[in-house]
C-alpha cells in the first residue's frame, strides 16, 4: 500500500475533524467510537511509519477535544 504524504494526511484529518460533530449527532453513543475508529483507522493505515505518531496524536486530540476520551489539558493538541 502506498503511503500518503503529510499534507494529504492532514487534509483527511481536517475533514474527519469537521465531520465529527455530525458523526456524534447521528450515531448512537454505544457505536460512536467504532464508527470514528473505522474512519480514523483508514487514515492511519495510509500513514508512513514516520507519520504514524503525528496522525495518532491528531486523532487523540480530536477525541479529547470532543469530550469522547479523557486527556491531559496540557497536551499540545494545537501543535500535533
Amino acid at each position: 500500500m502506498r503511503h500518503l504524504d503529510r499534507a494529504t494526511l492532514d487534509r483527511q484529518l481536517d475533514e474527519l475533524q469537521a465531520q465529527l460533530p455530525q458523526l456524534i449527532a447521528e450515531t448512537e453513543p454505544e457505536h460512536l467510537m467504532d464508527a470514528f475508529a473505522g474512519i480514523a483507522d483508514e487514515i492511519l493505515e495510509r500513514a508512513s511509519p514516520e507519520d504514524c505518531r503525528h496522525v495518532d496524536a491528531r486523532i487523540n486530540c480530536m477525541l479529547h477535544e470532543a469530550g469522547l476520551v479523557p486527556g491531559d489539558d496540557g497536551e499540545p493538541c494545537d501543535d500535533a
